[in-house]
């Protein structure tokens, strides 16, 4: 798959946030947000790179655990993920699921991406077009019959399409069409309103990984932070 900005305008103007990739940098910075995440009480929201379209951030939750989102830039359309590992299932159900043909011919009809056309064109004021290529192994990924949900008046009904160790991909319908990326908790999901925003996020985290894989440094001071598991309350039953 060939990933381009000048045919996909999601990933125009891609920036890896991180300049300088020094582990001792690094660990200082992250140290001090977790500190005064604690202190102040508040949710740290560190953005690590973006595009047009999507951003991937790190989210320091007061006293509690650090996660990886990938979200939209306007909206709260967004995924939360506990470790890199999940950023990679995600690339992998996200180009998988763009190259299919029998889910594309299967959503031609169901999705309605008539918003998308009226969208502001957001450009930079001097650019370069950039390709690259998208080479991604699809035999992790159990799918489902390709069976779209029908609409029932006053309900959401939704079907599984596919799945990796910890992403589902789902047809939702109800008061709108869509498909949508999640974890085992349905409302932890990101959504798409055409096959093309799907391929989008495709090369988003295609180049997200390659910018990653240039600073592991990055990786290696977060992953502690990851690690890191709070205990959860038992429900009064």
């Amino acid at each position: 798959m060939k990933c381009s900005t000048k045919s996909i305008r999601e990933i125009r103007g891609f920036s890896f946030l991180v300049p300088n990739c020094d582990s001792t940098l690094l660990r200082e910075k992250f140290e001090s947000f977790r500190k005064l995440s604690n202190e102040e009480n508040k949710t740290y929201i560190i953005r690590i790179a973006d595009s047009n379209y999507f951003k991937f951030e790190v989210l320091m939750l007061p006293k509690s655990i650090t996660l990886l989102t990938i979200s939209t830039v306007r909206g709260t359309n967004n995924i939360n993920l506990r470790d890199f590992e999940m950023v990679d299932e995600l690339q992998t159900l996200a180009c998988c699921a763009y190259q299919k043909e029998e889910l594309k011919t299967a959503t031609s009809n169901f999705l309605s991406p008539t918003a998308q056309i009226a969208e502001a064109e957001v450009v930079d004021l001097i650019s370069t077009d950039e390709e690259f290529e998208c080479q991604t192994e699809c035999n992790n990924i159990s799918w489902n019959e390709i069976k779209l949900p029908e609409s029932t008046e006053g309900k959401w009904t939704t079907t599984e399409l596919a799945s990796t160790g910890k992403l589902y991909l789902k047809a939702l319908s109800g008061q709108a069409k869509f498909l949508t990326i999640s974890t085992e908790r349905p409302q932890n999901s990101i959504k798409f309103t055409s096959m093309e925003r799907l391929g989008a996020l495709c090369c988003f985290l295609t180049e997200l990984k390659r910018k990653l894989n240039e600073c592991p440094a990055l990786k290696e001071v977060l992953q502690p932070y990851l690690q890191v598991e709070i205990g959860r309350k038992r429900r009064k039953r």
